[in-house]
């Protein structure tokens, strides 16, 4: 599944819960983004991983970002490390 398809199936069950405000809504995705994270890369690097995120996310926001989420990943993909 593509990162693309994930993030509109998520967008399409946020859709469908009206009931919670958005401030729920991002607590939720918060906490299944830190444990899937943690689990998976460890705390540490979800934490940077959520930095590097904020900052791409301001930057978009202002125009002046030359990174995309996309190129983020490359830090973190264990796909694309080569072994020492």
């Amino acid at each position: 599944m593509s990162l693309e398809n994930f993030y509109q199936e998520v967008r399409a069950m946020e859709d469908n819960c009206a009931d919670l405000t958005g401030a729920g809504k991002t607590v939720v995705l918060f906490r299944v983004a830190l444990e899937t994270g943690a689990r998976e890369m460890g705390m540490i690097a979800v934490l940077h991983l959520i930095s590097r995120l904020m900052t791409t996310t301001l930057g978009i926001m202002n125009n002046d970002s030359s990174e995309g989420f996309e190129e983020i990943l490359d830090d973190f993909e264990v796909e694309n490390k080569k072994p020492n």
